[in-house]
């Protein structure tokens, strides 16, 4: 008797799922308009029916210049949260690999053994095209061709192809050369990342939450998240989510109290830039505009307080360091730690003797105006990014009324701590409040890589021709 009362229950219970679904508006976060079969609409692993759970499930954010993993699960509370983040740097060695500060600090010693900002290769082929044959005269295989061309005037280390994509080659050793795919940069990180995780978890963690960037393609998707983080990686499954839904659902717009709003999340890192404007509706994403510069960031500032300091020392020193690469990794890491100090600061006191190897005491004063005065045409290249996804090809006309459609500003990415990048912000914005903060993309990850956060996580990440989150506007 109390089994087929059992058996009658659970009846009832699917036929009321099935009215649910089949009839009315759809659940809030569930995507619609997809193909039966090409997406699962709740978040689920391939061996269990159930979503991830949370302490076996964490979110993992790779970035040019830094990577976080984070998450639930706590040894003694479950709702517990974590955090950690690394430099996004591996170094390759005759007796094993380096990642994070220790590859830092490696690299700065040996800089041809270390590989950072690889990101922006992942998917990429030798020729410059991302995932497929490109023609090299047409517009976008000229695109990427020169992406591939430019990347190499900025690395010390070369490219060749390697599996029909574009592979990185350098020598470890005198006469030992080693070649491998960014994939393969990628997975080590991910798997170092894991480990953290676990180590503070005490358990092993079986799945994961990837953060992409909102311009990647399936392919470059694919690499990401399959060939990274589940075949290399070490996860069973992982699942991805575009980084501008990440950020939002750090402040939890991607709920009912976001929802129709609309957002514009501006990332400004280490080395890339790129503005996304979307709006929830019923918990999906969908796309307004999105446009991005993927040479754009805190290392091309840092690079122009190297170059001033270099004729500065030249004039005043009489010391030309332009074909010292010792000295000018000495001046360019003083430089990135003023460039962090003005963030809080007027000015900066730069150790030069330091750099120069000189006993005495020469110091040299960096002042925030002056930082800005160097940068203030990347800033504005920035602004320009943003303008042209607030406006989305309108006449100038509307630009008020543009500016006004937009509910939430969001900014994120290191960079966005420069006073005057936040300031040109604002006074675009007529003083509006803007949300800054450079880690909401890990942490909305780890917040929807929760059991209740399952139905916003993206599956369609396979294959050559799937795009984002937001496929339909």
């Amino acid at each position: 008797m109390a089994a087929t009362r059992q058996i009658y229950l659970g009846v009832l219970l699917l036929l009321a799922v099935a009215a649910s679904t089949t009839s009315g508006a759809a659940a809030f976060g569930l995507p619609r308009g997809l193909r039966p079969g090409h997406c699962a609409s709740v978040f689920r692993t391939y061996d269990t029916v159930s979503p991830f759970m949370t302490g076996n499930t964490t979110a993992i954010h790779l970035g040019n210049t830094k990577s976080c993993v984070a998450g639930y699960g706590g040894r003694l509370d479950p709702h517990t949260a974590y955090q950690f983040c690394i430099p996004s740097w591996v170094v390759f060695t005759d007796n094993g690999t380096l990642v994070g500060e220790a590859a830092m600090n490696h690299a700065a010693v040996r800089p041809g053994t270390a590989v950072s900002g690889f990101k922006r290769l992942l998917g990429i082929r030798q020729d410059g095209s991302i995932g497929l044959v490109l023609d090299p005269d047409s517009l976008v295989g000229r695109m990427y061709n020169e992406m591939v061309k430019r990347e190499a005037e900025l690395v010390p280390y070369h490219f060749t192809e390697q599996l029909g994509r574009c592979g990185i080659e350098m020598e470890i050793e005198e006469g030992n050369l080693k070649r491998f795919l960014p994939e393969d940069v990628a997975s080590i990180l991910v798997a170092e990342l894991k480990r953290m995780a676990e180590a503070h978890l005490g358990r092993e963690i079986r799945y994961a939450v990837v953060t992409v960037p909102g311009h990647f393609n399936g392919v470059q998707r694919s690499s990401l998240v399959m060939e990274a983080a589940q075949w290399r990686g070490g996860f069973r499954t992982a699942k991805l989510v575009d980084e501008q839904v990440a950020a939002a659902a750090g402040y939890r717009l991607h709920e009912k109290r976001g929802d129709r709003k609309v957002i514009l999340v501006f990332h400004l890192g280490g080395r890339t830039c790129h503005a996304t404007k979307f709006r929830f509706k019923d918990g999906s994403g969908h796309l307004l505009d999105e446009h991005h510069d993927a040479y754009l960031g805190g290392d091309d500032f840092t690079g122009r307080v190297v170059d001033y300091f270099v004729e500065l020392i030249e004039e005043k020193h009489h010391r030309d360091i332009r074909g010292d690469e010792g000295t000018l990794r000495k001046l360019r890491a003083e430089c990135e730690r003023a460039k962090k100090l003005l963030s809080d600061r007027e000015g900066v006191l730069m150790n030069i003797g330091s750099v120069l190897g000189e006993g005495a005491d020469i110091y040299e004063e960096l002042t925030r105006a002056k930082f800005e005065e160097l940068n203030r045409d990347l800033m504005e290249r920035g602004m320009e990014i943003v303008e042209t996804v607030v406006m989305e090809g309108a006449p100038t006309s509307q630009m008020q009324s543009r500016k006004d459609a937009i509910d939430e500003v969001i900014l994120v990415g290191g960079s966005v701590r420069i006073p005057m990048v936040g300031q040109l912000l604002e006074d675009y914005f007529n003083g509006r409040g803007l949300i800054r903060d450079e880690d909401a993309v890990i942490r909305g990850a780890a917040l929807l890589s929760r059991p209740e956060s399952a139905r916003y996580v993206e599956e369609c990440y396979y294959g050559g021709v799937s795009g984002p989150l937001w496929l339909a506007k």
